[in-house]
């Protein structure tokens, strides 16, 4: 009789095994998706960042003229320093908005269009007695306003620019 024929055979053998370069088109997606997550993300966060240092560092100045005022009582040094400083605040945070020349009526018109979610009472000062001495009262020889209210309606809104929330008109 015949011998076996299933001798002859070779034996089974596994295949060689998988090697981790180049992965398949599926990671390559996947490794583009987070590449643009982790870009979008910092993106978000260094605007976040610029709009609380720049909101942080006009709190700094504020406090900075409200002890200067507390000295020595000038309170028209201390309306030309806030108003300087709202200037240079909205300068920061809103490069490409065309606000460097606006004065009188125009300026507060924009201060109250970007503070359009704020509290009720920074609205009312804006349409009061802050945009009434940001724009005429710096310029006369004897400013008779309230200083310390003033700098607290400065505050509030240094304060809401910083909290300013997702898709609102930040201030």
């Amino acid at each position: 009789m015949n011998a076996d024929p299933l001798a002859g055979l070779r034996d089974y053998h596994l295949p060689e095994p998988l090697h981790w370069w180049p992965p398949a088109p599926g990671w390559w997606l996947v490794a583009l998706l987070a590449g643009v997550g982790l870009a979008l993300w910092w993106r978000r966060q260094r605007r976040r960042r610029q709009r609380t240092a720049a909101s942080a560092l006009a709190l700094a100045e504020l406090a900075q003229l409200r002890s200067r005022w507390q000295a020595d009582g000038n309170d028209l040094a201390f309306l030309r320093g806030l108003s300087a400083l709202l200037r240079r605040y909205v300068l920061a945070r809103y490069p490409a908005d065309a606000a460097a020349g606006l004065t009188g009526a125009a300026w507060i018109d924009y201060l109250r269009r970007k503070c359009a979610d704020a509290p009720a009472a920074l609205r009312e000062g804006l349409a009061g007695n802050l945009g009434e001495a940001l724009t005429e009262s710096a310029y006369r020889p004897a400013a008779a306003v309230d200083a310390a209210a003033l700098a607290d309606a400065a505050a509030a809104l240094f304060r809401h620019g910083a909290a300013a929330g997702k898709g609102s008109a930040p201030c």
